[in-house]
């Protein structure tokens, strides 16, 4: 007895006609009673949704109702067959295949792997078997082995993968006898065992709903039950010679119909944002008329959920996007990731990204609340590069102490996963105690979304767990913490969250879901190639022309059944709206779907017009008056605050900071805010600057300072080079440290050629790192001193003539002369060294005194005196132009931020918002109606 088919007319929601269909078939005067029937269909939500419009019926009746099975398609087989064995689950399936893989040589997996992974490398191994499952399971769903590809793909022209499916059928063999041999049952071969044995059978009715689209075993099973099987079609009767005898598409019926869109159905929107700006417009133009719960916005493409949320927030419209929250996002997934990193690498970066942890460093303050870690790590990280984590830390003891303490706690935290490696299942209770120190210290309450999300997400990981339990340790073997920690992520990867129900909220649904979906109104975006229909156009194993000679789904497939979903959408929605894209948010071009082109003659002409015409500039959303957006939540530039007590001391290097910007001289100066990261991996300019000024004052201090033979200056500075490095990096500093520091050591003996023939001429070194900190010079202005304090690397003095040399050292690839770095166009950029001139009164220099640089550049040919050229007039100038700088900061004058921001002030970037709006100026276009 064939399958039989029943039709219910698309032009009503389909859900809702399917569950007063069954009520109808099922209502004795008693009441309803479906116990005896197993309803089908494609997705877990449509099933809860038709649960509850049952529910809704029976009460309307007012019968009492029973409840049908309501399963998944995907899970239907195992309704109608009994199951010998228990079978393995997804990481004992993946197990098996790498122990499968693991017994045949080298040489026999050459077709499929010329080069296998390390032996100890079980993530490699891991990422070959998911390859293997992703094809054993779709070509079983085709009632198809790796053996049979290779029998059928003989019959294409120029087929010539014979010895890589030979290879596979062997390692297929082998999988198949591992699990076997640890009695447990492949799923996708327990199936094609009950449907070759005929052992197919039921007492139960059997409703397949919407299923448009089955693989061969499923067809197969059904029709060993056919007498009891009901296909639920939506479509109109009419249309009954386009679905076959299981109610699933005939591809060649589809494939060439065309779509009839009105005028305005179709929106094109430039970027991402202009797609949210799109749904946010047809929402207000609605005018009310649908409550959240008659809408529904569908998202072909996953990746628009952020913008389309954020954008529905500032207009106070709640989503939820059904698909939740991924778990790779959650606190305890990363934080397990930053575990099982530290644990393979033990390094500097790795401990600094697992103290990063927010949940990590909240247990950190609970058990020393003296300490801010985070800042204590990256200025450690600034200053000394660490290329290794040993647990000696260098710098001085009251730095060293805290970060000694700091690397103690994180490994009693991580004790318990460290140790040979063990069996799988002894490692899952030592990452659920490691889950409970960081967890367990404080309440959490469900009702408060982020505990929700953390309880949720240590449900799942116990429930991994769990599972991981009943592997046999046959399969398994001994693996080490940070592996045990690894496959847990693994399987944890795919699973979400799903977000709480929420009547007053919008639902986002990806796009096989929408024909089940039974809201009146309806927007989809991401309606573009690639998306709708997805298409297999590079697959590895299955390209689609063996996949159309194998029976699998193909493109052909695909684009029937996204034309069947848009049809059913356009027929049963009072209000349908779809939102392609014209470019990714990383600015890639995005094709129209073709369903949009499914028409002929004057209107694709008129629909790829629409498509692809010039672009205009970008406007905000038209949205009417009734639907106002919320609070603005962009970050605004702070303004500054009165000081608490004025400015009276002044480094001379501050004055170029304010005459740069002032606002960014009072974050720098006034706050005393600065920019550190542990994400340095080699000197920086500042640093590569210290290291030489260190070397240079020590070489100033030193006995060398006074030779004039070139060897001995340049001997005396690679001693003290190493000295220096080994002092501030360790023995053994980062690969790009170690190549900067041979950079170094070049120009400083350049410097020693300089210097020897500088001494030659009479000049003695007199001063260095002359320091005036504690004995600041003032400065008056207006009658009221400022205080000048500052540090000048080296002052000289001329033994025949009693001249003085005031120098700075410069080690910049390029370093600029002191004009071109303190003036242009004859107004001052800085005043470091005119103010030099200040400091040095204090010292009773003469009035013949000269200012410079002492520079180091990269072309080390160059090295050596750089004079300033500047006369006595020009250098009051430069006083006055001091004067100035002191009156405004007397008068906090520091609005508003200079535009563009200089070019030596990145670490404030985020603060003034640095090029954050320069899109907003650029040719976007809005969204355009195909009207």
């Amino acid at each position: 007895m064939p399958i039989r088919r029943v039709f219910i007319n698309w032009r009503r929601p389909a859900l809702e006609q399917t569950a007063e269909w069954l009520c109808n078939q099922y209502a004795t005067s008693a009441g309803i009673d479906l116990q005896s029937a197993i309803v089908a269909l494609p997705g877990g939500r449509a099933g809860r949704r038709l649960l509850e419009l049952l529910v809704a019926r029976a009460e309307q009746l007012g019968k009492p109702l029973v409840p049908p099975k309501i399963v998944t398609v995907g899970k239907l087989p195992e309704e109608l067959y009994v199951l010998k064995k228990p079978t393995a689950g997804s990481l004992a399936q993946q197990l098996a295949w790498v122990q499968a893989l693991r017994s045949l040589t080298a040489k026999q997996l050459e077709p499929l792997v010329p080069h296998l992974p390390a032996d100890d490398d079980l993530e490699a191994w891991l990422a070959l078997a998911r390859m293997l499952v992703r094809l054993h399971t779709e070509l079983a769903s085709a009632r198809l082995d790796f053996a049979q590809v290779e029998k059928h793909g003989r019959r294409l022209p120029d087929f010539d993968e014979s010895g890589r499916w030979q290879t596979l059928a062997k390692v297929q063999e082998r999988y198949l006898r591992v699990l076997d041999d640890l009695e447990l049952w492949d799923l996708q071969t327990a199936r094609l065992y009950a449907i070759e044995h005929g052992e197919g059978r039921t007492d139960s009715d059997v409703y397949v709903v919407g299923a448009v689209d089955l693989d061969q075993a499923q067809r197969a099973m059904l029709e060993a039950v056919a007498d009891r099987v009901t296909a639920v079609i939506f479509a109109p009767e009419a249309d009954a010679d386009r679905f076959d005898a299981h109610g699933c598409l005939l591809p060649a019926a589809w494939v060439g119909q065309p779509i009839p869109l009105a005028a305005g159905q179709v929106v094109v929107a430039q970027q991402p944002a202009d797609q949210a700006d799109a749904v946010v417009t047809a929402l207000a133009a609605w005018q009310g008329r649908y409550a959240a719960e008659d809408i529904t916005i569908g998202v072909a493409d996953p990746s628009l959920v952020p913008d389309i949320q954020q954008r529905l927030e500032e207009y106070e419209l709640k989503a939820r996007y059904g698909a939740g929250e991924a778990l790779t996002r959650t606190g305890p997934y990363r934080l397990l990731e930053a575990v099982a990193v530290y644990l393979e690498r033990r390094s500097f970066e790795t401990l600094a990204a697992l103290v990063r942890h927010p949940a990590v460093d909240a247990w950190l303050v609970g058990k020393m609340p003296e300490c801010d870690w985070l800042s204590l790590l990256d200025a450690y990280a600034t200053r000394h590069l660490p290329a290794e984590l040993n647990g000696k830390w260098l710098g001085s003891s009251h730095r060293r102490e805290p970060l000694q303490k700091l690397e103690k706690a994180i490994n009693e935290l991580t004790r318990p996963l460290t140790g040979k490696a063990r069996p799988l299942t002894e490692w899952s209770q030592p990452i659920l105690e490691l889950l409970a120190t960081i967890y367990a210290s404080r309440p959490l309450d469900r009702e408060v979304e982020a505990d929700r999300v953390l309880i949720a997400a240590c449900s799942e990981i116990r429930e991994t767990l769990d599972e991981q339990q009943q592997i046999d340790a046959r399969l398994s073997g001994k693996v080490s913490a940070g592996q045990a920690v690894d496959l847990l992520l693994g399987q944890l990867a795919s699973k979400t969250i799903p977000p709480p129900t929420d009547a007053s909220a919008i639902e986002l649904l990806g796009w096989l879901e929408l024909p089940l979906d039974d809201a009146p109104a309806l927007l989809v975006t991401g309606f573009n190639e690639g998306l709708v229909p997805s298409a297999h156009t590079s697959d590895l194993f299955l390209p689609n022309e063996l996949r159309r000679t194998l029976g699998l789904e193909d493109n052909d497939r695909r684009y029937a059944r996204d034309v069947y979903a848009l049809s059913m959408l356009l027929a049963s929605r009072p209000e349908l709206k779809l939102v392609a894209g014209r470019r990714t948010a990383d600015g890639d071009p995005l094709l129209p779907s073709r369903l949009l082109l499914a028409c002929e003659g004057a209107e694709l002409a008129r629909r790829t017009k629409a498509f692809f015409s010039p672009q205009h500039a970008r406007h905000s959303p038209q949205v009417p008056k009734r639907l106002k957006p919320g609070p603005r939540r962009a970050f605004d530039v702070p303004h500054p605050r009165p000081l608490a007590e004025p400015v009276t001391k002044m480094r001379v290097t501050e004055f170029r900071d304010y005459l740069a910007c002032p606002y960014r001289y009072y974050l720098r100066h006034c706050l005393g805010l600065e920019s550190l990261s542990d994400r340095v991996v080699e000197l920086q300019a500042n640093q590569f600057g210290s290291l030489v000024h260190d070397v240079l004052r020590d070489f100033g201090r030193g006995g060398a300072a006074d030779a004039s033979d070139e060897q001995a200056i340049a001997d005396w500075l690679d001693g003290a080079l190493a000295a220096a490095v080994e002092q501030s990096f360790g023995t053994r500093p980062l690969a790009a440290v170690a190549v900067q520091v041979e950079q170094l050591r070049l120009r400083l003996h350049a410097f020693a050629r300089w210097q020897a023939a500088w001494r030659a001429e009479g000049w003695k070194i007199a001063h260095v790192e002359c320091a005036f900190d504690d004995k600041p010079v003032p400065f008056l202005v207006d009658g009221e001193p400022m205080l000048l304090t500052g540090r000048i690397d080296r002052i000289d003095v001329h033994e025949p003539s009693g001249r003085w040399m005031v120098f700075d050292y410069k080690t910049a690839d390029s370093p600029k002369t002191p004009d071109e770095a303190h003036r242009r166009e004859g107004g001052w950029l800085d005043l470091q060294l005119p103010l030099y001139r200040q400091l040095v009164g204090a010292l009773s220099a003469p009035a013949d005194l000269g200012l410079g640089y002492i520079v180091l550049p990269k072309a080390v040919a160059k090295a050596g005196l750089c004079e300033a050229p500047w006369t006595a007039e020009e250098l009051v100038t430069a006083e006055a132009a001091a004067a100035q700088v002191i009156r405004a900061i007397r008068d906090e004058v520091f609005w508003p931020p200079v535009s563009p921001p200089p070019a030596f002030c990145e670490d404030f970037a985020a603060i003034c918002q640095d090029g954050q709006f320069a899109a907003a100026a650029g040719a976007l276009e809005p969204e355009e109606s195909w009207s």
